[in-house]
C-alpha cells in the first residue's frame, strides 16, 4: 500500500489529489487539503480516474485495421515502422501538406503532449494544424485579431468589484477566466460576502446564475443585441471611461452610431430582458471602479459569435474594464517576466496571409486552422487535399456536426492514425491506435493550463503507475516518427494560440537519450522553481512572492483596441436587419455542462453512467406540458438538415419556455439518430448554415429545431 501526492490532469483546475495504490491498483483518491488552490475540493471526474486506471474503459494496446476490417492489437514500435512507411509514400506522392493533425481537450491537460504535436508538425513542415479551440471558442482569437488585446488582463476574483460572466457555467466546468477553477461557488459565495458583484448572462439559470446578483436569462442567439444595446446605454449616459478610451482605443465614434439603433425598448423586445433590468445591469458594471466581463464557450458556439465576443470586449474596453497601474496580479506566471504593464497588442489579422486552406480562402487563426472545414479538407478539389491525419487526445467524430456527412468525407483518408488512452468512436475508424498512457503513468507539470489559475503555483507530477506493456507517452510516438523521417524535434513552452515557431522563449532539442523527465525538468528549471525543488515538495509551491501590480504605461507607441473595424460595423446593421424565426422550427436547442463528463470523456464512465443511464433532453414544464410528455419521456428533435436525435425528457425549471438544453459529446454519431439511445446532438448543427466569418464556427447554440412526443 502507497501514498502519492499528484493532481487531477482532467480539466484547469488541476485540483491537488491523494492516491493510495496497493500493487498497482488505485483503492482510494481524496483531494489534498494542503494543495493551496483547491484546498481539497476535487470533482467526480477526478474520482473517475480510479476506475479509468483500474481498467474502465481503458485502451491497453495499439491496433492495426487491417484490409479486411478486422482488427488486431500489434505492439506500438511495429505500429509506428508501418505508419512511417505509408507517411512516407503519401508525402513522396502528394507532398507534405497532404499531411494534417487534429488535437483535442485530452491533450492539452498533459505537458508535453500539445508541444510535442506542435514540433513534430513544425519539423516536417505541415502547416495543417487543428484542434478543439476551434470547435467551441476560436472567436476569442477572432477578436483578438481583429481588436487587439490589452496587455495587462482583466480583473479576477477577490480583486473585481463587479464579475460579468457570460455562456458559462463554472460549477460544471471548472473553467471561468476571472473565478478560481476548484470549487468555484464557493469563491462565489466568498466573494458576493466580501463585496463582490456577479451578472451572469446566460439562457439557463446555471447553478452560476443562482448565485449571482442578476441573471440576465437572455434569449438564445441575441448576444449581440444585448451587448450592443448596453454600449448604447454606456455612451448615451456618459458612463463610459473617457482617459481609458483616448488612450487605449479606437474607432469609438464609430462604435457609437453603429450601436445607436439598438434602443432599450428594442434590446428587451429582441432578448427578452425587461428595460430596467436592462439599465440595472449596465450601470451596476459601468459604474464599478474594478470591472470585467468574460465569456465562456456557450456565447462562442451560438449565432454572431465572433460579434458577441467583439461586443463583450468593445464593453470592456469602453468601461475601461481591464487591469490597470497599481491593480493586483496574483498569477504572474511561472516563467519569471517582467511585470506586464498597461498597454495594447495591436490587432494581427493572421488569417489574412500565410498558407490557406484549399476549400476556402483562410490562412491561420492562432496558429491554426477551423476544424470545420477540416471534412471538407480531406475531400479537397484540383488544388490537393488532406491524405493523412494524425489523431491525439480527442474525438474529432464527436466534434463536428452533420455525421451523415463528416463521417463519410473522414473516410476517404488514405490514413487515419489515434493516439489516445480510451476507445471511442473517432479511433474505431482508425488505421491505427496508439495506446497512450494515463494520468498517473507519466511525467506532467500543472503549466499546460496555467493560465487559468488564481495565483502562482506550480506542480510537477511524477508517474507512480506503471504503465501497460506497449503503452507510450504521446510525445514519444512523435520523437518516434520524427526519428524514423529524419527530422529533429525542438520542444517549446506550451502555449495557446501561437503557431510553434512564434511561442517565445528557448527551445530543447529532442533526441533518442531525451526522458519524459528531462524535458519536465528543463521546463522547470527555466521558471521561478527547479525540478529538484518541485520533486522536493509533490504537492507543489506556492509562490506567493511573485505577485506583483501592473505596471503604468510607457511611451505612448500609437497601439489601440480597435473596438468597432468596418467589418464588424458591417455584421452590428446585419444584426440589428436580421430576425431569428426560423419557420416551422420554435425551439432553440442550447448546450450545458455536466460535472461528470468534459466533452466525450467520461460518458462510459460507471460513475456517470449511474446518474444517467443516457444523455438527458432537458425542457421548461411548460413545453413538456404542450408536447404530452413528462419525465422520463421520450421526444424527438429534428434539425434543418433532417438530423433526428430521440432521447429522455427531464425537467428542468432554470430553462425558459422555447428552449431546450442537451449535453454534447454523448452518444454514437455512427449509427443513426433513431437507433442512438445517448442522443448525439450534433446531428441537430449544420455544417453550412449559419457558419461564422473567418473562423467557419458552426452554429452549436440557439440551434433551431424541432420538437415532438415520440411514442417508438
Amino acid at each position: 500500500m502507497a501514498t502519492h501526492t499528484t493532481y487531477c490532469r482532467n480539466c484547469a483546475a488541476s485540483c491537488g489529489l491523494v492516491v493510495t495504490e496497493e500493487d498497482g491498483v488505485i483503492q482510494d483518491i481524496r483531494g489534498d487539503r494542503n494543495h493551496p488552490v483547491s484546498q481539497g475540493y476535487f470533482c467526480i471526474k477526478g474520482a473517475a480516474t480510479k476506475d479509468f486506471h483500474n481498467g474502465e474503459d481503458r485502451l491497453l494496446s495499439s491496433t492495426r485495421r487491417n484490409a479486411d476490417g478486422t482488427v488486431e492489437n500489434i505492439d506500438a514500435e511495429t505500429a509506428m515502422d508501418e505508419i512511417h512507411a505509408k507517411l512516407d509514400r503519401i508525402i513522396a506522392e502528394h507532398g507534405i501538406e497532404s499531411v494534417a493533425l487534429y488535437y483535442g481537450t485530452g491533450a492539452n491537460c498533459n505537458v508535453l503532449s500539445v508541444p510535442a504535436a506542435k514540433a513534430w508538425m513544425d519539423a516536417i513542415g505541415s502547416p495543417y494544424l487543428f484542434s478543439s479551440m476551434t470547435v467551441d471558442q476560436s472567436s476569442k482569437w477572432v477578436t483578438a485579431g481583429r481588436m487587439g488585446m490589452y496587455l495587462a488582463g482583466k480583473h479576477k476574483i477577490p480583486d473585481a468589484d463587479v464579475l460579468m460572466v457570460i455562456g458559462s457555467n463554472p460549477a460544471a466546468s471548472h473553467a471561468c477566466y476571472g473565478l478560481p477553477s476548484p470549487n468555484p461557488i464557493k469563491h462565489v459565495r466568498d466573494a458576493r460576502k466580501a463585496g463582490t458583484k456577479f451578472i451572469v448572462v446566460d439562457p439557463r439559470k446555471t447553478e452560476l446564475a443562482r448565485s449571482a446578483d442578476l441573471h440576465l436569462a437572455v434569449r438564445p442567439g441575441q448576444d449581440p443585441a444585448l451587448f450592443a444595446g448596453m454600449i448604447r446605454i454606456i455612451l448615451e449616459e456618459g458612463l463610459e471611461d473617457k482617459a481609458f478610451c483616448a488612450r487605449f482605443t479606437t474607432s469609438l465614434d464609430r462604435l457609437r452610431a453603429a450601436v445607436a439603433p439598438f434602443t432599450p425598448d428594442h434590446v428587451a423586445a429582441r432578448t427578452g430582458i425587461d428595460v430596467d433590468t436592462l439599465h440595472e445591469a449596465t450601470r451596476i458594471f459601468a459604474s464599478a471602479k474594478r470591472k470585467s466581463a468574460v465569456t465562456g464557450t456557450g456565447t462562442a458556439m451560438a449565432l454572431n459569435s465572433n460579434l458577441s465576443e467583439q461586443l463583450v470586449e468593445a464593453l470592456n474596453a469602453i468601461c475601461g474594464g481591464y487591469r490597470k497601474a497599481g491593480d493586483r496580479v496574483g498569477n504572474a506566471g511561472y516563467f519569471a517576466g517582467p511585470a506586464p504593464g498597461e498597454g495594447v497588442l495591436p490587432p494581427n489579422r493572421t488569417w489574412e496571409s500565410g498558407v490557406r486552406l484549399r476549400t476556402v480562402d483562410i490562412g491561420p487563426l492562432g496558429g491554426e486552422y477551423p476544424t470545420s472545414q477540416l471534412p471538407a479538407e480531406v475531400v479537397g478539389n484540383e488544388k490537393g487535399r488532406i491524405r493523412a491525419l494524425i489523431h491525439v487526445g480527442g474525438n474529432l467524430v464527436k466534434a463536428l456536426p452533420e455525421p451523415d456527412r463528416t463521417i463519410p468525407m473522414l473516410r476517404e483518408l488514405d490514413l487515419l492514425v489515434s493516439l489516445d488512452v480510451r476507445d471511442n468512436v473517432t479511433s474505431r475508424m482508425a488505421d491505427y491506435v496508439i495506446a497512450t498512457s494515463g494520468h498517473y503513468e507519466h511525467h506532467d507539470f500543472n503549466l499546460a493550463l496555467e493560465y487559468m489559475l488564481p495565483t502562482t503555483f506550480a506542480q510537477i507530477a511524477e508517474p507512480f503507475l506503471q504503465r501497460p506493456a506497449g503503452v507510450i507517452d504521446d510525445w514519444e510516438f512523435f520523437h518516434g516518427m520524427a526519428r524514423r523521417m529524419g527530422k529533429t524535434m525542438h520542444m517549446r513552452r506550451p502555449a495557446f494560440g501561437l503557431a510553434h515557431r512564434d511561442i517565445p522563449g528557448p527551445e530543447l532539442e529532442i533526441t533518442d537519450q531525451t526522458t519524459a523527465e528531462d524535458m519536465v525538468r528543463w521546463l522547470a528549471d527555466a521558471g521561478r522553481g527547479s525540478y529538484d525543488e518541485l520533486q522536493a515538495n509533490p504537492g507543489g509551491i506556492h509562490f506567493t512572492q511573485a505577485e506583483t501590480v501592473v505596471q503604468s504605461a510607457g511611451e505612448d507607441n500609437g497601439a489601440r483596441l480597435d473596438l468597432c473595424p468596418p467589418d464588424v460595423e458591417a455584421e452590428i446593421q446585419a444584426v440589428y436587419q436580421a430576425q431569428d424565426d426560423v419557420a416551422g422550427y420554435p425551439y432553440r436547442l442550447i448546450p450545458r455542462r455536466l460535472i461528470e463528463v468534459m466533452n466525450s470523456a467520461y460518458t462510459q464512465s460507471g460513475q456517470t453512467r449511474r446518474r444517467f443511464p443516457t444523455n438527458p433532453i432537458y425542457m421548461n414544464e411548460q413545453d413538456m406540458a404542450g408536447l404530452g410528455v413528462s419525465d422520463g419521456g421520450t421526444v424527438k428533435l429534428t434539425g434543418r438538415t433532417g438530423g433526428v436525435v430521440i432521447g429522455r425528457v427531464r425537467r428542468d425549471g432554470g430553462l425558459q419556455p422555447g428552449v431546450i438544453s442537451m449535453c454534447h459529446g454523448w452518444g454514437n454519431p455512427d449509427v443513426s439518430g433513431e437507433a442512438d439511445p445517448d442522443a448525439f446532438s450534433g446531428r441537430l448543427v449544420s455544417l453550412d448554415i449559419d457558419l461564422e466569418t473567418i473562423n467557419f464556427m458552426p452554429r452549436q447554440s440557439s440551434v433551431p429545431v424541432q420538437a415532438q412526443r415520440y411514442d417508438a
